[in-house]
């Protein structure tokens, strides 16, 4: 069973922990403030679902009441019409909501691999120094061409 340490021990340990520097701090800031946006972002996403969610509650509910005690084959197949139009409105909602998440995500990096800040968070450099913030592309390997097929006798193509 290990000794547990005094408050003494504990103090003592820590004095030999760096401190953050400002430059650490500032970039921490940056990072939880860019969290908030994205938790921001998430939860206005999940809002307009419930919403949707709720809306076809009360259509499918609607659809319910229209289709009781009608006997008309035509306007039952209008009432189901109208709910399953509004469904998959609503489901193709959902879909350019997400699609709109993940481009603003990956919007964030351009095509030559440079990080795109918002002006904000511009003022102060992730790495405590001046200059652009880019991102190394890793080098592609050269792809080797395959080989072309060749007629050899007694071959068919």
């Amino acid at each position: 069973m290990p000794k547990e340490k005094t408050p003494s021990e504990v103090l003592s340990d820590l004095m030999n922990v760096p401190f953050p520097n400002v430059a650490y701090l500032e970039a921490m800031k940056r990072v939880i403030a860019m969290q908030k946006r994205m938790l921001d972002d998430v939860h206005q996403n999940l809002d307009k679902w419930f919403e949707r969610r709720a809306e076809g509650a009360d259509a499918a509910l609607t659809m319910i009441n229209d289709l009781r005690g009608e006997r008309d084959t035509e306007k039952r197949a209008e009432a189901w019409q109208r709910w399953v139009s509004g469904a998959m409105a609503r489901i193709m909602d959902d879909v350019q909501t997400q699609f709109d998440m993940m481009s603003k995500i990956t919007g964030q990096l351009a095509e030559n691999g440079e990080v795109k800040l918002p002006p904000e968070m511009k003022a102060h450099p992730l790495n405590g120094k001046a200059g652009a913030h880019v991102i190394p592309k890793k080098p592609s390997a050269p792809r080797a061409k395959a080989p072309e097929p060749r007629d050899t006798p007694g071959s068919t193509h």
